[in-house]
């Protein structure tokens, strides 16, 4: 008996240890003999992103005897295997797709939600017949092409081991409901976003550019998607002249002398060293097919100008956003979140005011990990991740909406996930298992028709 169990457990792990740490078929030693057959990781991505949208799917089932009553949901198209993920923001979407803008001032209205989802959702809604069936089509089929593509970017990258942790930590992210099956445009705008990254790295720039566009018009925090493809184009050029320490502009002698001497960095300048911080910048390196990126700000541009004609500002969407019930108004409350200190102090920990703790653990998180992007894949990345992650933080007013907002940050999701895959097994298990849970919460109650992001 206990050779039999000695048996199973050096298969048992060498059958885990196989799965996990194997590089990339293209590193392997193609002289060396072929092992057991592996899933590829674009597999797991797809059947992973299946099995957690059936799973989602069983629980907003499950949600229908335990709605809750809100008169908020007065777009809603009814209860069944899909009407309840139709929630929130979703209507104002339909609204958009089927009536167009509108826009008072001082008040709620559609021009605070960016054109690229209900554009989409109009055009689709030509084969459906209905903007709620078009909407959920359109993000589950952006989830998806989201998920792969994560896989695809991870591999041209990352050894086999990361890439999957990194699809996995995607896949299960609590918030992750937002690419399966809401009325939400997270999903198309990731899609799109690391859709426009990978074009121009295969030197498509014109249609990164016009991909860009599509994705930065749909929502503010596009820009970020304009910012990271033009610092990606400068960077592909080598137009970036990196710091360089004061050793080497020196030279060696005094610090080998006296270790002590002036030479030695401070530690300011050790942190923009190790960030490969550029002291300057060549823009005769670009060149003119490199032009093709700045289409992407047609998106905003074109967006705005509309407004401008239609409703006589180009920034009617930040008026609406600070109308009374939303009250995003820019200002020192908004900066330091004013709204979740007072809702800790008058109340404490409620299910409101926990939404926000973990909205705003995620994104601090999320910018804690920023400068490993930079350093691990670039400034064009890091600019990306800085501008989507920078511009909600500072406009949000209670943190509410962060986690949705991370979805794209795909760079931050790599680099997360490389980092579980030199954890021990254990660890990587825990942090999936408490994620995934919430997720399945989380899903559940959105379901039932709770506001949570």
């Amino acid at each position: 008996m206990a050779k039999l169990r000695t048996v199973f457990h050096h298969k048992f792990w060498k059958g885990v240890h196989s799965l996990s740490v194997s590089l990339p078929l293209d590193s392997a030693d193609p002289e060396a003999p072929a092992g057991p057959r592996q899933i590829p990781v674009f597999a797991v991505a797809a059947l992973g992103f299946i099995a957690v949208s059936v799973t989602l799917l069983l629980l907003g089932r499950l949600a229908i005897d335990h709605q809750v009553a809100i008169g908020r949901q007065e777009f809603e198209p009814g209860i069944g295997w899909f009407g309840q993920w139709v929630r929130w923001d979703g209507n104002w979407y339909y609204r958009i797709a089927h009536n167009g803008y509108s826009f008072t001032s001082g008040q709620q209205r559609a021009v605070a939600f960016w054109p690229s989802y209900p554009m989409a959702i109009r055009g689709l809604a030509l084969l459906t017949h209905d903007e709620y069936d078009a909407g959920l089509i359109i993000t589950w089929l952006s989830g998806f092409v989201t998920i792969t593509l994560l896989a695809r970017w991870c591999q041209d990258r990352m050894t086999r081991m990361a890439s999957i942790a990194a699809v996995i930590t995607l896949l299960l992210f609590p918030y992750a409901w937002y690419m399966q099956w809401s009325v939400y445009g997270d999903a198309l705008f990731a899609a799109c976003a690391i859709g426009a990254f990978m074009l121009l790295e295969r030197d498509k720039t014109v249609l990164a550019g016009l991909l860009g566009a599509f994705a930065a018009a749909g929502r503010p925090m596009g820009l970020a998607v304009v910012a990271g493809l033009l610092v990606l184009a400068l960077e592909r050029r080598e137009a970036f002249l990196p710091m360089l320490a004061r050793s080497d502009t020196q030279g060696r002698s005094d610090s080998q002398d006296d270790p002590t001497s002036s030479t030695r960095e401070p530690r300011w300048r050790r942190a923009l060293l190790w960030l490969h911080f550029p002291r300057s910048i060549q823009f005769r390196k670009l060149k003119p097919k490199d032009a093709g990126v700045l289409l992407s700000l047609l998106g905003p541009l074109m967006y705005m100008g509309f407004l401008w004609q239609t409703e006589g500002t180009p920034f009617a969407f930040a008026d609406a956003e600070s109308a009374p019930g939303w009250d995003h108004k820019p200002g020192p409350a908004t900066w330091f979140k004013l709204n979740v200190i007072g809702g800790l102090r008058d109340v404490g920990l409620t299910r409101e005011t926990g939404g926000m703790l973990l909205h705003g653990f995620l994104a601090i998180g999320a910018v804690l990990l920023v400068p490993k992007v930079i350093r691990r894949f670039g400034w064009g990345y890091g600019a990306f991740c800085i501008v989507l992650i920078g511009i909600p933080v500072i406009s949000s007013k209670d943190f509410y909406g962060l986690g949705r907002y991370l979805i794209p940050a795909f760079p931050v999701v790599a680099v997360a996930g490389e980092w579980l895959s030199k954890r021990p097994v254990w660890l990587r298990a825990g942090v999936w298992t408490v994620s995934g849970t919430m997720l399945a919460f989380l899903g559940y109650s959105y379901a039932r028709g709770l506001y949570l992001a």
